[in-house]
C-alpha cells in the first residue's frame, strides 16, 4: 500500500468501530445500561489506534512533512484536523471517566454517555471525510514521490515499534469483539450487512 493508501486502511477500521459506538448509544438512548467494561474498551480503542496509532503517524510524521513544504500548522487544513484531534481526545476522556465510575448507571450518566459518544461519532466521521477528501490528495498533490516514500518509511517504523509488543493484534482483536458485539445500525430502508475489511494490514 502507498502513504495514503496505509491511512485510508485505517480509516476504515475506525469508520467500523464507530458504527459500533453509535448502535451502543442507541440502545442506551432507548432503555438500555450500558456495560462498564465494554465502554472502557471502545475508549481504549479509540485512544490507542485512533489517537496514538492513527493520528500519531498523521501529526508527528504526514503532518510534519506537509508543514516543511509550507502549509501553516495554526490555520488552514492541518491547523483545523489539529484541532478536531484535540475535540476528540475531549469526548473520548469524557467516555472514559463516565465507565470509570462505580455502580449502576445513573439516568444522568446515560444521558451523558449518549451525548458524547453521538458528538464523537459525528465529529470523526465528518474528521476522516476531510481526510480522504480533502487533506490527503493535497498531500499526494504537494509531496514529491520521494517524499511520500520516505514517509511511508517512516511509517513502517512507527508500526514496528509498536507491533513488536503485540499491542495491534490486542486492538484489532479489541475492535473486532466490539463491531460483532454492537453491529452497525442499518441505514434507513436497507438492509445491515455491511462489513469493511480490517484496517493497515493488522
Amino acid at each position: 500500500m502507498t502513504t495514503i493508501e496505509i491511512l485510508v486502511h485505517e480509516h476504515h477500521l475506525i469508520l467500523e468501530t464507530l458504527h459500533a459506538l453509535e448502535s451502543l448509544a442507541t440502545r442506551v438512548d432507548a432503555g438500555e445500561k450500558a456495560d462498564r467494561q465494554d465502554v472502557l474498551r471502545f475508549a481504549d480503542f479509540f485512544r490507542s489506534f485512533a489517537d496514538a496509532c492513527h493520528h500519531g503517524k498523521e501529526e508527528d510524521i504526514l503532518f510534519a512533512a506537509l508543514i516543511d513544504v509550507g502549509f501553516p500548522r495554526g490555520s488552514g487544513p492541518i491547523g483545523i484536523m489539529l484541532q478536531e484531534h484535540e475535540q476528540g481526545r475531549r469526548h473520548v476522556r469524557r467516555i472514559r471517566e463516565l465507565a470509570q465510575r462505580p455502580g449502576e448507571w445513573t439516568a444522568e450518566e446515560d444521558e451523558a454517555f449518549v451525548g458524547a459518544a453521538r458528538g464523537f461519532v459525528d465529529l470523526l466521521r465528518d474528521h476522516i471525510a476531510k481526510e480522504d477528501d480533502i487533506l490527503y490528495p493535497m498531500a499526494e498533490a504537494h509531496l514529491p514521490a520521494a517524499e511520500l516514500d520516505r514517509i511511508r518509511e517512516l511509517f513502517d517504523l512507527f508500526e514496528a515499534q509498536r507491533s513488536g509488543s503485540g499491542e495491534h493484534r490486542r486492538l484489532l482483536a479489541l475492535a473486532e469483539g466490539l463491531i460483532e458485539k454492537y453491529p452497525a445500525l442499518p441505514p434507513p430502508n436497507a438492509p445491515s450487512n455491511r462489513r469493511m475489511d480490517s484496517c493497515c494490514g493488522l
